[in-house]
């Protein structure tokens, strides 16, 4: 068997097999959680055997029919990182003439991505590895009190071009709006507004059930409301019997040691992941004696191509694939934005790297 595609009944005992490991499989649980509810269409969930899986993987049936915010993505969990390795090798499971977003991809599974991306004439282009953070504790997390004149409430559709606005010069998308419009309206969250209804501080989720875009403005910082909108969504979503975790940086050394030192979330080591953007031939102009280097940036390890000559101008096949993966996997935050302090020296927000996914 190369891999078999699961009928919906199928994905349901998946998805049940699924929360006996949380909270370690969370992202793929709630993956599947959002499929079930129509929120993924256009996707369809491939095992590489059944009923004894050992490979997951979520892909778009074809580029047109999923929402464009998910275009090119595959979507990864596995219980062993041999078997993905041979998994993703396999004929069929995976379009390698389409650019494509590899999200949850365990970290020992990169060279043979690496690999597979030279077999087939393409490159990667960035890698971005992620810590998992939950909220491990029978108790719930202290609801810090809210300072006055400010008011506790949701992130609302209305709020979706406020959103777009902070993030587009780290992540420029055509899709942004839309999704922004898509996670405030189906997804829990919190806010904080003042007294003329501005939003001053929230926290959102992403189809993957992570806590993710915390931020707060900048005029608003040192008034603890970081703290404040993290625990209220921790707090829902532990009173829905949900997981409640994030996916952050592994360079964003600040906030890692602050959620687990000084807030009370677990690193939970089963849930570490990367997210690998792969782009095609087709999409890119080869440039002669290039080579892959690693650079970290705030939160982000990024793969450049690097040239002994000039480098070419993209081409707009080039632009577009680009444009089009921006969106990956919104972190929960860096330090500076959430306004959560530490003894840590912080990481400059200004510097940081976010998608979606």
């Amino acid at each position: 068997m190369i891999f078999k595609v699961l009928t919906l009944d199928e994905v349901v005992q998946l998805k049940d097999e699924l929360q006996h490991d949380l909270p370690g499989s969370a992202k793929m649980f709630y993956i599947l959680c959002s499929f079930l509810s129509g929120l993924l269409k256009g996707f369809e969930v491939i095992v590489d055997q059944w009923p004894e899986w050992t490979c997951i993987l979520l892909r778009p049936e074809s580029d047109e029919a999923v929402p464009s915010y998910f275009r090119h993505y595959y979507i990864c969990h596995t219980r062993s990182v041999k078997a993905f390795r041979f998994f993703i090798q396999r004929p069929c499971v995976v379009n390698w003439t389409k650019p494509t977003v590899f999200t949850g991809v365990p970290y020992d599974t990169v060279p043979t991505l690496q690999e597979q991306s030279r077999k087939h004439g393409g490159q990667m282009s960035s890698l971005e590895n992620r810590f998992m953070y939950a909220w491990t504790k029978k108790e719930l997390p202290e609801q810090p009190p809210l300072p006055e004149g400010l008011t506790l409430t949701t992130l609302e559709p209305k709020h979706a071009a406020a959103l777009c606005e902070r993030w587009k010069n780290y992540r420029p998308d055509p899709a942004l709006d839309l999704y922004m419009q898509v996670i405030t309206q189906r997804f829990d969250s919190s806010a904080i507004v003042n007294e003329d209804g501005d939003l001053v501080a929230y926290i959102g989720m992403q189809f993957n059930g992570a806590m993710a875009m915390l931020h707060v403005d900048p005029q608003y910082r040192g008034r603890n409301l970081g703290q404040i909108v993290l625990a209220d969504l921790t707090r829902k979503l532990l009173a829905k019997g949900k997981t409640a975790y994030g996916l952050i940086p592994t360079k964003d050394t600040s906030f890692i040691a602050t959620s687990s030192q000084k807030l009370g979330f677990t690193w939970v080591p089963q849930g570490s992941m990367s997210w690998v953007r792969f782009v095609p031939k087709s999409a890119f102009k080869p440039m002669p004696n290039y080579s892959m280097t690693v650079a970290s940036k705030a939160g982000a390890e990024v793969n450049k191509i690097d040239s002994d000559g000039p480098q070419q101008q993209k081409s707009s096949d080039e632009q577009m694939v680009q444009e089009q993966l921006h969106l990956t996997a919104l972190p929960l935050s860096c330090n500076e934005c959430s306004d959560i302090s530490s003894e840590i020296p912080t990481i400059s927000c200004s510097h940081m790297k976010v998608g979606i996914c």
